[in-house]
């Protein structure tokens, strides 16, 4: 029952029936773990996860990660996923959207649930690696860290030309967009002043796994940039 209603939230007009059927069905690997297309959905660990790569290992950037096609100029993460598959999974472990920027740089704070997300890696050595994904960004000037970040599951929004997030590949961004699945809800984001951190980030090209967990009781707190 819950599938059913899952795909019917975002399935309904106003998207086309192109779009419709070009959602593939849930399947169920094991009791805790579901497959949505290439995103992997753990109900037990509470995680939703997807493949990518580094796309930038340096400058500025807009968002922490878009699919094959969005904005790769200003990304640093592409992940190799449909966005309406996330935003599915995530709707799977009972978060809600709850989108209400108007434009790109809005300086309202996004809502929605509060999620973490890490990225892993190999690195050159053959070691398994861990990072938070916040540990990957600065704000400029100053290459400030940007501490624990709050994001948030926002949702993007559904058009009359279709789910935005599908159109654009926006998934999640650090300059506050209505389009991107994942927020932060820190002011910063309405001032457009990320970078990579380059100190820390491995080399572009390199595979990653994205993963999204969803904490029972997440935390409210929200801490800007500090100073390195």
């Amino acid at each position: 029952m819950l599938f059913c209603l899952l795909v019917s939230l975002l399935t309904a007009p106003p998207l086309s029936a192109q779009a419709r059927k070009s959602i593939p069905p849930i399947e169920r690997v094991t009791d805790n773990l579901y497959r949505i297309g290439k995103v992997l959905v753990d109900t037990e660990a509470r995680t939703v996860s997807c493949r990518g790569v580094v796309n930038m290992d340096s400058g500025a950037i807009e968002y922490l990660a878009v699919g094959s096609g969005g904005k790769l100029h200003e990304s640093l993460l592409r992940l190799d996923v449909r966005p309406i598959h996330l935003q599915i999974g995530l709707m799977l472990l009972g978060l809600e959207p709850k989108q209400r920027l108007k434009s790109q740089g809005d300086p309202l704070t996004p809502q929605g649930t509060r999620v973490q997300i890490k990225v892993r890696w190999i690195d050159l050595s053959g070691r398994r690696e861990e990072s938070a994904a916040e540990k990957w960004i600065v704000v400029m000037p100053g290459e400030r860290f940007m501490g624990e970040i709050p994001w948030v599951f926002t949702g993007s929004r559904i058009l009359k030309s279709g789910f935005e997030a599908d159109t654009s590949r926006s998934i999640a961004a650090v300059w506050h967009d209505p389009a991107a699945i994942i927020d932060n809800a820190l002011k910063s984001g309405a001032d457009n002043s990320c970078f990579v951190n380059s100190h820390v980030v491995p080399k572009r090209g390199t595979t990653v796994e994205f993963i999204i967990s969803c904490p029972d009781n997440p935390s409210p707190r929200h801490k800007e940039p500090t100073k390195s």
